[in-house]
C-alpha cells in the first residue's frame, strides 16, 4: 500500500483479496468503465485511514510549522498526501478545521489548580494559562480578532469567575475583573512572545539604548539600574503585576 496515498499500489491486494489491476479490477468497474467505489464525480467512500482526527492532527502541524495564514484546505490535504476534495468529508471547511484545532489547543488550558483560597486559584491557574500559551502564541491572533472561541476554553473561564464571586466580587463585577486580568497576561503573551522572535540585536534595542537620557530622564534612570530588557525576558514581572491586580480588584 502505498505510505502516503492509503491505496493499494500496482499489484497489491486489496482487503478483499482482489488486485487493484487486472482482470478483476476490471470486472468491477460498471459500464462507463467507472469504478464501482467511485461515483460519476469522484469517489464516494472516505480516503482509507484518513479520520477527522487525522486531519485536525495535520492542520495543526500545518500552522505550528508555518503560520496560521498558511492553513489551507489545499496545504493540509498536501501534508497528508491526499487530495483537497477527502477533507471535506471530516470538516466542512477552513474555519470548521481551525476551530477544532483550537478546541484541541484550549484542551491543554488548567482549569483545577491547588490553592489555599480564590485568589490565590486565580493566580496560579492566570500564570499557569500564560505559562501554556508561550508555547502556542499563533492562537493569540486568532483571539484578538474576536470572532473565533474555544467551547473548551470556557471551563477555564468558569473556573476564574468562580474564583472572583467566591472573593466576594458580584457577576458583573466578576465579569470585569476577569477581563481586565485576561487582558493583562494577553497583553503580556503578545509583547513578549511573538511568534517570530526578534533577531537580535534588534532595532528596538538600539533605539531604546541610544535614548537621550537628559532629554527623557526617567527611561535614563531605569536604563542606568536596570539596562535593557528584550523580549520575553523578565516574565517574573507578570506574576507580581497580576496579583498586585487581583487585590486591588478584589479589594475594592
Amino acid at each position: 500500500m502505498s505510505e502516503r496515498s492509503g491505496r493499494p499500489g500496482v499489484g497489491e491486494h486489496q482487503a478483499d483479496g482482489s488486485s487493484g489491476t487486472g482482470r478483476q479490477g476490471a470486472e468491477s468497474q460498471g459500464a462507463g468503465g467507472l469504478d464501482a467505489e467511485r461515483g460519476r464525480y469522484g469517489r464516494k467512500r472516505p480516503r482509507p485511514g484518513l479520520t477527522t482526527a487525522g486531519v485536525v492532527a495535520a492542520g495543526r502541524r500545518v500552522i505550528e510549522r508555518d503560520g496560521i495564514d498558511a492553513l489551507t484546505m489545499r496545504a493540509v490535504a498536501s501534508e497528508l498526501g491526499t487530495a483537497p476534495a477527502s477533507l471535506y468529508r471530516h470538516v466542512t471547511d477552513r474555519e470548521a478545521l481551525l476551530i477544532a484545532v483550537l478546541e484541541q489547543v484550549a484542551e491543554g488550558i488548567p482549569v483545577d489548580v491547588p490553592g489555599t483560597g480564590p485568589r490565590e486559584r486565580l493566580l496560579r491557574r492566570l500564570l499557569g494559562a500564560h505559562d501554556y500559551m508561550v508555547g502556542h502564541a499563533w492562537v493569540l491572533h486568532v483571539l484578538i480578532r474576536g470572532e473565533l472561541i474555544a467551547r473548551n476554553a470556557l471551563a477555564f473561564n468558569n473556573a476564574c469567575l468562580a474564583d472572583l464571586m467566591a472573593a466576594g466580587l458580584s457577576p458583573g463585577r466578576a465579569l470585569t475583573a476577569f477581563r481586565a486580568c485576561w487582558h493583562l497576561v494577553l497583553g503580556e503573551l503578545l509583547s513578549e512572545h511573538p511568534v517570530s522572535p526578534p533577531r537580535e540585536p534588534s532595532q528596538r534595542r538600539a533605539v531604546i539604548e541610544a535614548a537621550d537620557r537628559e532629554r527623557l530622564p526617567a527611561l535614563g534612570q531605569v536604563l542606568a539600574e536596570v539596562g535593557f530588557i528584550g523580549v520575553g525576558e523578565r516574565c517574573g514581572d507578570l506574576e507580581v503585576a497580576l496579583g498586585a491586580l487581583i487585590t486591588g480588584l478584589v479589594e475594592r
